[in-house]
């Protein structure tokens, strides 16, 4: 789009990369300028020429807050990936979205070690019930079976080793 910015000046926007003023200049991108009598004046052309242009000042622009909700919506994808029993995924959800951001947080740091303590989905807890019960404060005891050791000294060798 092609703008008249004064008697003289014309310019082609498509082209303009950054609009500035600078006392009674208006800078358009690294080339072209335009200079007016006063600083009111440019002042004016200029909040003409960004209100026409829909430019937003990225120094007031509304910065971007990230909700409860979404959070807690992450909290739980995270969460149900995790749990390696996928069962009831709407009750589930509804049961976690319930919570606090601090016991989300405690569940989700916390299911993985309920995951290696119970290796087999068949005997672990649904994740509705492992949430509603607030499993995340039990203890858990992990199976660490004692390999015993299978090497048998020969008759042979007498001394120790």
């Amino acid at each position: 789009m092609i703008l008249r910015v004064s008697d003289k000046d014309i310019v082609d926007t498509s082209k303009i990369g950054y609009i500035t003023l600078d006392g009674q200049k208006i800078i358009f991108g690294d080339l072209t300028w335009s200079i007016y009598n006063n600083e009111m004046e440019a002042q004016c052309v200029f909040n003409n020429i960004v209100n026409h242009m829909q430019i937003k000042d990225m120094r007031f622009a509304e910065k971007k807050t990230i909700q409860p909700n979404d959070r807690k919506e992450k909290a739980f994808e995270m969460f149900w990936n995790l749990y390696d029993k996928k069962v009831s995924y709407s009750q589930a959800k509804t049961a976690f979205m319930q919570l606090t951001l601090q016991e989300m947080g405690k569940a989700v740091k916390s299911v993985k070690e309920y995951i290696d303590s119970t290796p087999n989905k068949e005997y672990r807890k649904n994740p509705t019930t492992w949430i509603r019960q607030k499993c995340w404060n039990d203890e858990i005891v992990l199976n660490k079976i004692k390999k015993k050791n299978r090497y048998v000294k020969p008759k042979y060798i007498t001394d120790e080793r």
